[in-house]
């Protein structure tokens, strides 16, 4: 059985749950690292899911205050550094390493394009400047820039890069990235792409990074475990149950659209509000009502919808 590395399982990119002032919910932040906790993953804020671009300084300490607090010692806790002022990125680390997060996350800065010289430097910057561990995030869908696999593996021979993540899409990239680091104890491959969890489990990839397990992690562990166990058919009943509700917020959407229809399944199952940040906007009540008809066949309550019997 392989060994797991210390940044490794499932880390699911959070929503972060909002009042309708637009504040940090932090009831529904606590609910909602519980329900993370309870089903066997790891939180990992200010993400893609979790609108960091567009939420304030301020709110973004008061979320990670709070899930730091819930989390703790129960939990290893992702908080996203990624910007466009390197200045800030360095202020946010500063703050939530005093709060106590345990790995800092960040992607390219995404306001010029650059080339993979910048992008090697930015990092190898970033990484020694601040104190906790980095793990580099790949994600070209909104930053419209990839890094290179020979980029990537240059940075994780920094002592203080611990691992990729990676969201772009492409089986043979995927492959080849596992197979670069699945032997090195020091690195981690978290793979992103959702759908193909079960897909990179078997090649070695050290853990998982679904958006959906905002709804659904114990669907997202009992792929990981059960590929690490062997039991590759509750491996795979999980992906598909977990793809079909992947399915509900992400077809046919474009990630402005995906993320509000998210957050109204996770408030029709209690878990925060369904407040988005601009430039993302609220569902009207049609686009909930397919939505709620959609969500209803995979089950009424979160345990049916976590459970593959």
């Amino acid at each position: 059985m392989k060994k797991s590395k210390k940044y490794s399982g499932v880390v699911v990119p959070m929503v972060t749950p909002l009042r309708a002032d637009k504040n940090i919910d932090l009831d529904a932040v606590s609910t909602l690292v519980n329900h993370l906790i309870q089903g066997g993953c790891h939180p990992f804020v200010l993400g893609t899911t979790g609108e960091s671009s567009s939420v304030t300084f301020e709110n973004k300490v008061a979320l990670v205050k709070k899930t730091v607090e819930v989390a703790k010692g129960k939990a290893m806790i992702y908080a996203g550094i990624s910007g466009n002022s390197f200045q800030e990125s360095l202020e946010q680390a500063d703050q939530y390493t005093a709060l106590g997060v345990d790995v800092l996350v960040a992607h390219v800065p995404y306001y010029y394009p650059l080339n993979q010289n910048h992008i090697l430097n930015y990092y190898q910057q970033l990484a020694s400047a601040v104190s906790l561990p980095l793990i580099v995030y790949n994600m070209p869908m909104t930053t419209n820039m990839s890094i290179d696999l020979e980029t990537a593996d240059v940075l994780s021979e920094h002592p203080n890069i611990v691992g990729y993540k990676e969201s772009e899409r492409g089986e043979e990239r995927m492959e080849k990235a596992i197979g670069l680091w699945k032997d090195r104890e020091d690195f981690s491959y978290l793979l992103g792409w959702a759908a193909k969890s079960y897909e990179g489990m078997l090649l070695g990839a050290d853990g998982l990074v679904p958006s959906t397990g905002n709804l659904t992690p114990q669907l997202y562990s009992t792929i990981y475990e059960s590929v690490l166990s062997g039991n590759n058919e509750a491996a795979q009943k999980a992906q598909e149950k977990s793809d079909a509700i992947s399915k509900v917020y992400q077809e046919n959407q474009i990630l402005c659209n995906a993320i509000p229809i998210l957050k109204f399944l996770l408030a029709k199952y209690n878990l925060c509000s369904k407040e988005v940040l601009l430039p993302m906007i609220n569902l009207n009540e049609e686009e909930e009502k397919i939505a709620t008809e959609k969500i209803n066949h995979y089950g009424n309550d979160l345990k049916s919808l976590n459970s593959i019997e």
